[in-house]
């Protein structure tokens, strides 16, 4: 069975597990209907931090999907970049000459370095849940917890087989995976905070 980690793969995966040959239509109702009980769960205002690998070409890169807020961009050779407004970064580089990306803006649907260069930087940013499709073959869930994805969808399934006690329990358990995913989360962001304790300074 091929690696869960994109849209084609779920839809194998939906029909290679219930062990039942779903058509095209049935399993991208499944995937709607999934991403509408994560939504609910999640909340209106929710977003995710999440981390993806951008490809530059002369320093220009388009937005992952869902994209609300850039956290940060580094690369792995020359560190972390400091962000700036899009009118700042014009005049950062007017000429527009390539070298070592240092600041980076974001407009619309795009993210530029001012010192243009083609390569690699990892974008954090929080985004929210941009469903699967085959235009949209990823997101930050399917790549976090490919079993969520795949427990949901399974419960959908199986509920319109009218077998609801197996739709009950894939639900759970999809739903539990989120719950495990929400902590491992605000674990991560209490790593980025910084302890300050009350006393003299030294």
């Amino acid at each position: 069975m091929a690696e869960l980690t994109d849209y084609a793969s779920l839809t194998s995966a939906i029909s290679d597990w219930d062990v039942r040959s779903w058509t095209a239509a049935e399993t991208d109702q499944f995937i709607r209907l999934a991403e509408a009980e994560f939504r609910l769960y999640f909340g209106p205002n929710f977003a995710m931090e999440s981390s993806t690998a951008l490809t530059f070409a002369d320093g220009v890169a388009s937005l992952p999907s869902g994209f609300l807020r850039a956290i940060d961009l580094s690369h792995a050779t020359y560190g972390p970049m400091q962000q700036v407004s899009w009118a700042a970064l014009a005049r950062l580089n007017p000429l527009g000459q390539a070298g070592v990306p240092t600041h980076f803006a974001v407009g619309g649907s795009s993210i530029k370095t001012a010192d243009l260069f083609d390569g690699d930087a990892t974008l954090t940013y929080e985004g929210t849940l941009t469903g699967l499709s085959s235009a949209n073959t990823t997101n930050w869930l399917i790549t976090n917890a490919p079993q969520a994805y795949l427990s949901m969808c399974l419960s959908m399934a199986k509920a319109k087989m009218e077998v609801f006690d197996a739709a009950a329990l894939y639900r759970q358990q999809a739903l539990q995976t989120l719950a495990d995913l929400g902590i491992q989360s605000m674990v991560a962001q209490s790593s980025r905070g910084t302890v300050t304790l009350p006393g003299a300074t030294p």
